[in-house]
């Protein structure tokens, strides 16, 4: 069904004057307060190397407190992909993955690949690009509302090689923990956009039954034996009755173009699921929550023309029409041409640059917006959160927000 929203107003969670913010994940607290997780990068442009911090709203996302980090970075390690969960006993738990930052141990014979710049603060980009590594998934704790955190905790993904969150974890009714992760069996690292690659990224759940200390593969969510279909960043969604519903991002081999959203269901409370199928949702990736209403709303980037993220809401949480799709928010990539830029480091040519001009369809790393996040207040407010692009010469990623009442 097709809504209408009500006083909308936009907020700057955080912009950082010199680095990249961005995949932001909130949830409310038990006091109703907001909190918010999201990565700082170590540099001006994408790379997932970087650092989690949280920050925390008590007047319905309007205004956030000054981010505190999490973990840091280290000039060995990094931190991305981090999501936030409160427990039951009002325990704090953030998930993040941890990469190696690696510079190289054996000075080369050869020369540097990277055309990038040579200097004191960054070094030899080249390193950063090859030599980067994830090393796990990991949670942290704290029984001070984010004052001190435990060490990082070890996540079993196995047999998975690989794995990667995107969100935080859900706590279930009998108190057990869901963490939904995608990654492989056979691979490390980031897939590589070539027919010989021959494992496709599986999603699934890992299970805790002692408050996250210790975690099991518990279930496959989507995963395609023809190693065509990529099912990525699973976002979990429980119905009234207890139906387990779970929306995925989706990419195709060879060209890893993105598809429509897919979705799963699950009503054994998440250890068997039913084929995928295909939404006429196109938009990635998402996260779901229950309205005080009753009704569900979904959200989830949009990175084609003209950009942001949007929202369906669903009367039963199973039936989703992208008929009743709605804009949060437009816009969000940089419309500045002609420039020089640095991109991400996992593409677009030698030192992390794209040379020439950007356009609305040939957009580079700037396509990387969205990342959207939901939570409603008590008094039924919605509060989306997202990261763009900003408007400047030096285009960096900020966290944003929007926040506007559902009719």
């Amino acid at each position: 069904m097709k809504v209408q929203l009500e006083n909308v107003s936009q907020h700057t969670i955080f912009a950082d004057p010199a680095l990249c913010v961005n995949q932001v994940s909130t949830r409310t607290l038990s006091g109703g307060d907001i909190v918010a997780v999201f990565n700082q990068e170590r540099y001006p442009y994408h790379h997932d190397s970087g650092q989690t911090l949280l920050t925390r709203s008590s007047d319905g996302g309007s205004s956030w407190t000054q981010p505190t980090v999490v973990l840091p970075w280290s000039d060995r390690t990094g931190n991305w992909d981090c999501g936030f969960c409160e427990l039951e006993d009002g325990t704090w738990m953030v998930n993040l993955a941890i990469c190696g930052y690696f510079k190289r141990g054996v000075r080369p014979e050869g020369v540097s690949w990277s055309s990038g710049p040579l200097t004191e603060q960054w070094g030899d980009w080249s390193w950063a690009h090859k030599l980067q590594s994830w090393l796990g998934t990991f949670v942290l704790k704290s029984t001070n509302e984010g004052r001190s955190w435990t060490e990082p905790i070890p996540v079993n993904v196995r047999p998975m090689k690989h794995g990667g969150c995107r969100l935080g974890a859900w706590q279930m009714p009998s108190g057990s923990l869901f963490l939904g992760l995608y990654g492989r069996l056979e691979e490390y690292g980031h897939p590589n956009p070539d027919e010989a690659f021959r494992e496709v990224t599986r999603s699934a759940l890992l299970r805790s039954d002692d408050g996250g200390d210790n975690w099991e593969y518990y279930s496959t969510l989507a995963y395609d034996p023809a190693s065509i279909i990529n099912f990525e960043e699973p976002a979990l969604l429980r119905l009234d009755d207890g139906t387990l519903v779970c929306f995925l991002r989706t990419h195709v081999k060879p060209s890893f173009d993105s598809r429509n959203m897919a979705i799963v269901i699950s009503e054994d409370g998440g250890f068997c699921w039913s084929p995928p199928r295909w939404t006429n949702i196109w938009g990635f990736p998402a996260e779901a929550i229950r309205l005080t209403d009753g009704r569900y709303l979904l959200v989830y980037g949009y990175r084609r023309p003209p950009y942001g993220v949007r929202g369906i809401v669903s009367e039963d949480g199973l039936n989703w029409d992208v008929a009743d799709e709605f804009v949060v928010r437009q816009g969000g990539v940089p419309v500045l041409t002609g420039m020089d830029r640095p991109s991400s480091s996992y593409g677009m040519g030698a030192g992390g640059h794209a040379r020439g001009a950007v356009d609305a369809f040939h957009p580079g790393i700037y396509q990387h917006i969205g990342y959207p996040s939901v939570v409603q207040l008590a008094d039924g407010k919605v509060v989306v959160s997202y990261h763009e692009w900003s408007e400047t010469p030096q285009p960096l990623q900020e966290v944003r927000c929007t926040s506007f009442d559902i009719a």
